[in-house]
């Protein structure tokens, strides 16, 4: 039996408590009274919905009735829940503030026959999920005989006609639905679920194309109150932000940075969502490999934890993020890069800003360095060879102080033809503009002297490269 309004992602049976740390828990304990007659004798699993995963709260066994309670003294916060039993046995709750004496009569064979009391919530949730079922079952129906190849063009047609006016019935009972529930937990968990209406349901070219997607940058969430705690607690709220974060703000790091930002500016109305959404962005950048990334945390540090009091970050953690921040603060993806004043082998003063090349590889690099001292040639003899007659120049940076191992480090890696450059005098003060705490380090530029990649092996290089050159037709 699956009666639930979205499919389960995961069941891991743990307990966690900081997800039921939420500042709409409802004081008074939580009882579940369960009566499953067949399920008798198996283990029945209270879950609940967290961070784009599905925990278990608690759990008990049926006996040999089908009957069973839980308890729960501390009490459970207001969102989506679910009974579990077996894959093919789970069942959504939904459960609001004051609803913690929960009585379910589960009737397997005929659900309709199914009582629950104590959760006017999950009553209206069953309600609709069964006439949706009964509204799937009849389309069903209607496209088994489209399948039919024997029927008349008219009856076809027909067909058709009737599916579409089912979809259009089937979507606004789902309008009234919300409507007539807008101001309590089931009808805002349903208008969650609910896309924004685009301007252009079948959009015929590219301006409609792009209509469509600015009105869905702008909408997204008209339909979720990001500063409503409960939402957390459901199965849909993470995977949304996942889903407007990824395909609907244009993948520029600048720009999902922003978005971001803005995200976390709409639940400062409440501050259990606050935390949550900045510790999820900050939490995931910080945490991705993905190039780019740290321009969100970066962002989000600057817009709302440095120099700011915020209790549940403590000192040592806001010591170590603003480390990590300095590193990268000067030279994140879509920066200006800032002009290294440097001597060249042959004594003469180079500009890295002055340049001219179509792109620009900065590399930092010590003769000493072990991988330095491999992955050196492989660019020279592989990447640059390819692509020097695209554009590409490079300038190496050498940080060691001794020169002779520096002449005999060019000549040795046949770089000669590379802009061989080091700062013996620390004038240009390069550490605080470039992270170089792990060397060999990248730093691609573009035309403009824009940062375009950073830190990124040759074989992505290879890629980036061919991207790059393919499409803005440098050949």
């Amino acid at each position: 039996m699956k009666y639930n309004i979205l499919i389960l992602i995961s069941l891991l049976f743990v307990f966690k408590a900081e997800a039921q740390k939420n500042t709409n828990k409802d004081e008074a304990s939580f009882h579940l009274d369960a009566n499953i007659p067949s399920q008798k004798n198996n283990m029945l699993y209270l879950g609940y919905y967290w961070k784009g995963t599905t925990y278990a709260r608690d759990s008990v066994q049926l006996s040999s009735e089908g009957k069973a309670k839980i308890s729960i003294p501390e009490g459970l916060t207001a969102g989506q829940y679910f009974i579990f039993i077996k894959p093919d046995f789970r069942i959504d709750l939904l459960l609001d503030k004051g609803e913690d004496d929960i009585h379910l009569y589960i009737n397997e064979e005929d659900f309709t026959k199914s009582t629950v009391t104590g959760s006017n919530s999950t009553k209206l949730l069953w309600a609709y999920l069964d006439n949706i079922q009964k509204r799937d079952i009849e389309r069903s129906k209607l496209e088994k005989q489209l399948e039919d190849t024997s029927i008349a063009a008219q009856k076809r047609k027909d067909l058709d006609t009737e599916i579409l006016k089912l979809d259009e019935n089937t979507q606004a009972y789902i309008r009234k639905t919300i409507e007539d529930n807008k101001d309590n937990w089931f009808g805002i968990f349903l208008k969650g679920t609910e896309a924004v209406t685009l301007p252009y349901k079948q959009p015929k070219d590219g301006k409609e194309f792009q209509e469509n997607r600015e009105y869905g940058k702008l909408h997204f969430f008209d339909n979720i109150d990001l500063t409503d705690p409960r939402l957390w607690s459901t199965n849909y709220m993470d995977s949304h932000i996942d889903t407007y974060l990824q395909h609907w703000v244009d993948q520029v790091p600048d720009s999902v940075a922003s978005a971001a930002s803005r995200l976390v500016a709409k639940t400062k109305g409440n501050e259990f969502c606050f935390k949550e959404m900045l510790s999820k962005l900050t939490n995931e950048s910080l945490k991705s490999l993905r190039m780019g990334d740290e321009n969100i945390w970066a962002r989000l540090a600057e817009d709302y934890i440095f120099d700011r009091d915020i209790a549940w970050i403590d000192s040592a953690q806001n010591s170590e993020l603003r480390r990590q921040y300095e590193l990268i603060k000067n030279n994140r993806i879509g920066m200006k890069a800032h002009n290294l004043t440097l001597q060249s082998l042959d004594g003469d003063t180079i500009n890295t800003n002055d340049i001219d090349a179509e792109y620009l590889l900065l590399y930092f690099y010590s003769p000493s360095c072990g991988h330095c001292q491999t992955a050196t040639p492989e660019l020279h003899d592989k990447l640059y060879a390819k692509y020097k007659d695209k554009g590409l120049k490079v300038v190496t940076i050498n940080l060691s102080h001794d020169k002779q191992e520096w002449e005999k480090f060019v000549k040795s890696k046949n770089i000669g033809d590379w802009i061989n450059c080091a700062d013996p005098e620390y004038k240009s003060q390069y550490w605080i503009y470039y992270d170089t705490s792990g060397i060999p380090a990248v730093f691609v530029l573009n035309k403009n002297k824009t940062i375009i990649a950073k830190k990124v092996s040759e074989q992505n290089l290879e890629k980036l490269f061919d991207y790059y050159i393919n499409n803005n037709g440098i050949n």
